[in-house]
């Protein structure tokens, strides 16, 4: 780890990798929610439907005909001690994500997304952003 003489530059370097950490945890997880290997596809509006925010979750919803993952979370520029929302607005998300209303996927694929996917890219990314900013062995 680098070493620091003064407490205000430790503290810049903490912060940037929270930050850095909360970026591509927001990233990978709008990727992965918005992937065929993921997300149920019928017509692909609903991989196309997960949209970052930060402050308060969006209310955009994608035009008709959309079927390509959202990727908007790149261009978000992340600040660790601010809140960001993945979300989808479509009428029959929460039948498909919550209440299993999908055929090609498992019903349980949404929440097995929450409860393993996302602290396995968490962890992924942590190991990643320890690397870069060099946080420890």
């Amino acid at each position: 780890m680098p070493k620091f003489n003064n407490l205000r530059d430790l503290e810049k370097h903490l912060k940037k990798a929270s930050d850095a950490l909360l970026t591509e945890v927001i990233v990978t997880t709008q990727g992965r929610i918005g992937s065929e290997a993921i997300s149920p596809v019928q017509t692909g509006r609903l991989r196309s439907s997960w949209f970052a925010s930060e402050g308060s979750p969006s209310d955009a919803v994608p035009p008709e005909g959309a079927n390509s993952p959202n990727t908007d979370a790149t261009g978000l520029k992340v600040d660790s001690d601010k809140k960001y929302f993945l979300t989808s607005n479509l009428p029959y998300t929460q039948r498909v994500a919550l209440e299993g209303h999908v055929v090609n996927k498992p019903i349980t694929w949404f929440v097995s997304l929450m409860n393993e996917g996302v602290p396995k890219i968490a962890a992924e990314a942590a190991e990643v952003v320890k690397k870069r900013f060099d946080l420890g062995r």
